[in-house]
């Protein structure tokens, strides 16, 4: 009999039960038709029962590394970490009319071919032959909504002497973020207990940094530039990070004591290429685009472009075909940089 029947299936349990019968009683008859045997059966799956739904769970969540969801939470407000929530992104779009009139409150402008939506939080009015912004919010939170500039956009209805909405390279104001995932999560309360320790570590730098709204990452790198001297390199949740998230970072580290040394907040170098598809099947370009962007985004710093990987992320889709012409091969990031790419979609059947 096992000693113990944490993550065990229920005819373990059940077997174990009719051994612990038959060495209390002395019986050894226990047929599957018999009263006996449907008593311990009953039992088993009691049993079985409590373990599946209090006893396991709370097992596998006595430690960091196993604990999930709002037991993680529980392990993070223990140390003082918050789990980062979602956020939905904001801006202005940029409108271009051919006549007067206005565009309304509550009107939707999405992103052809996909399910992105945002809702005009002002009503706008414009002048013809002007370009003019238009406040939006996302219909949802998440870092999906941070879009790039010339993505194509479509308003839902009918605007009299609006011609078109265009993205700007800067339309943002407020970065649409996801809710922190259990291993993001899991490694910044890593960071803060590992942080507690004396001495200039780069797990205190990389906690302090990532703790602040907008940092997606942070990599710290010691540099020549004399004892102590520290890079801390900075990837947002949407696109380069910029001035005022440095800055931000700068302060936190700052508030911390932990700017006694040579320690610069920056942008990471940047290793720009071009990502070009070529597919067939049910699909739109948009959603083959947004896929590879997304791909590109979670690289972080320092990664690596894989030609499988992107791969692999278009199979659930059911594509006749999909060919990735550019870049011929896998690239790799620069120890403090990150991967842009400018994506170009051409669908050649159906």
């Amino acid at each position: 009999m096992r000693e113990s029947w944490i993550d065990k299936s229920d005819r373990v349990i059940r077997d174990d039960i009719v051994s612990i019968a038959k060495e209390k009683t002395g019986l050894t008859n226990f047929k599957s038709t018999g009263v006996l045997r449907g008593f311990l059966e009953v039992i088993a799956a009691v049993v079985f029962f409590i373990y599946k739904t209090a006893i396991n769970p709370i097992y596998s969540n006595a430690t960091i590394d196993g604990a999930t969801g709002v037991f993680l939470s529980f392990w993070g407000l223990a140390l003082g970490v918050v789990r980062k929530s979602d956020n939905k992104a904001a801006g202005n779009f940029t409108g271009h009319s051919y006549g007067e009139g206005n565009v309304p409150a509550g009107s939707w402008i999405v992103v052809a071919g996909t399910e992105l939506r945002y809702k005009v939080t002002a009503k706008t009015a414009f002048t013809a032959g002007s370009d003019f912004t238009i406040p939006v919010e996302a219909e949802f939170s998440g870092s999906d909504y941070n879009i790039g500039s010339g993505m194509p956009l479509l308003i839902t209805r009918v605007v009299a002497g609006l011609d078109s909405v265009t993205v700007s390279e800067n339309w943002q104001s407020v970065l649409g973020e996801n809710t922190e995932e259990d291993d993001g999560y899991r490694e910044r309360i890593k960071n803060r207990w590992r942080s507690q320790t004396l001495g200039d570590t780069k797990e205190t730098y990389k906690f302090y940094a990532e703790a602040v709204a907008g940092v997606r990452a942070a990599k710290i790198i010691r540099t020549p530039r004399g004892p102590g001297s520290t890079d801390v390199i900075i990837a947002s949740v949407a696109g380069l990070p910029t001035p005022e998230l440095l800055a931000n970072v700068e302060a936190a580290l700052y508030g911390h004591e932990l700017m006694g040394f040579d320690v610069q907040v920056k942008a990471p170098d940047v290793t720009t290429i071009t990502v070009a598809l070529e597919f067939a099947g049910e699909a739109d370009e948009a959603d083959i685009a947004l896929i590879a962007e997304a791909y590109v985004h979670d690289l972080g710093i320092g990664g690596r472009f894989a030609l499988k990987d992107l791969y692999a992320l278009y199979e659930p889709l059911g594509l006749a075909t999909v060919e990735i012409i550019s870049p011929s091969r896998d690239v790799q990031a620069g120890e403090a940089a990150v991967i842009t790419a400018v994506i170009d979609v051409v669908k050649v059947g159906q």
